[in-house]
């Protein structure tokens, strides 16, 4: 599941609308449609702001062996 579709998913889920979600997170209406659509890439500040209004962690990175 990328990004975008992961905070459209937990917005809608906690009834929560477009607006409120830039509000809580410090940024426009217009970021939280792009970066839901796919149109752009979500910075990892904003991401680490949705994640903390969402109460949510997000393991990023590689998780193998380095053999």
């Amino acid at each position: 599941m990328n990004i975008g579709l992961m905070i459209a998913k937990e917005r809608i889920k906690r009834n929560m609308t477009k607006p409120t979600l830039a509000e809580l997170v410090g940024c426009t209406t217009r970021a939280v449609e792009y970066w839901e659509s796919g149109e752009r890439n979500i910075s990892l500040e904003h991401l680490d702001k949705i994640l903390k209004v969402f109460n949510m962690t997000m393991k990023i990175g590689w998780d193998g062996d380095l053999k």
